[in-house]
């Protein structure tokens, strides 16, 4: 992470439907958002620094005229969060997990690495435990935690009268889903499965990373997330150690991918009460 530099100017943006755009903060490749209604407007994911937090809020004029109302992240990784600190004087939307995360010495060396201080990072300032909505005028926005997956503290954020909703990670089409220490591979599946129930032939997701995508992506892609689960349980029971299950296994993703996550796979089915050969 040490190449990344980020802080500038996002790209340009794209009209998704009638007040709801998107744009690239990189060069984490971020999708940014942002939600016009009558009376104000929200940003849907902040960028990965204070500084390019602010570059956001100030594109934002070059579309609307609308106030700011709020800004929301989807969840605590830095190229989604750390850009809070931009929207500080306005409502900041996150799940409840994110503030102890960004409190925790692993935010600490994310931003150490990325040049920011730590006290400069920005706590979202109201905490959603499973839903909430923001009244934009003449459209309401609503925020749900569906599940853990990416993380805990995954958010998606749903614009009903569009048919689009905003997917954070658990979705990505800019190559396959990553997977982290702070994931939980035996639980995504089913929080896609709640996505899903979200959506219909016509809803757009936008994932975290990567274009659009419809509804039929989000359904295959959860058939590889449950995979994963599978193959982690596969292994696990078969005896196969933690430190060799990577290379041991049969992955739909590549193995960078899902590096990290074999920790907390394993991790989950211990917590479950499943013991794996050899007993001792």
């Amino acid at each position: 992470m040490g190449d990344l530099v980020p802080g500038g100017e996002p790209g340009p943006w794209r009209e998704l439907a009638a007040g709801v755009h998107v744009c690239l903060a990189e060069p984490a490749a971020v999708n940014v958002a942002l939600i016009v209604g009558f009376e104000s407007a929200l940003v849907v994911d902040t960028g990965s620094t204070p500084a390019q937090g602010r570059h956001v809020r100030a594109a934002t004029a070059s579309l609307t005229r609308a106030p700011l109302a709020a800004a929301v992240a989807t969840h605590w990784h830095y190229d989604h969060s750390f850009g809070l600190a931009g929207f500080a004087d306005l409502q900041t939307l996150a799940h409840e997990s994110v503030r102890e995360r960004l409190l925790a010495p692993e935010a600490g060396h994310i931003a150490a690495e990325l040049g920011v201080k730590v006290s400069d990072l920005a706590l979202p300032s109201r905490e959603i435990v499973v839903a909430a909505t923001v009244d934009l005028g003449r459209r309401r926005v609503e925020l749900v935690h569906l599940g853990r997956g990416h993380t805990d503290g995954d958010l998606v954020v749903v614009v009903p009268d569009a048919d689009i909703l905003f997917t954070g990670d658990l979705i990505e089409s800019a190559g396959a889903p990553w997977y982290g220490a702070d994931s939980y591979p035996h639980e995504w599946a089913t929080t896609l499965d709640s996505l899903i129930g979200l959506m219909v032939g016509t809803t757009v997701a936008v994932p975290g990373h990567g274009n659009p995508v419809d509804r039929e992506f989000v359904f295959e892609q959860r058939g590889r997330v449950a995979a994963v689960s599978g193959e982690i349980r596969r292994l696990a029971d078969s005896g196969v150690p933690e430190a060799e299950a990577l290379g041991a296994g049969s992955w739909p993703f590549a193995t960078e991918n899902l590096a990290e996550g074999i920790g907390p796979g394993y991790g989950q089915l211990i917590a479950e009460g499943r013991r794996s050969l050899p007993l001792i």
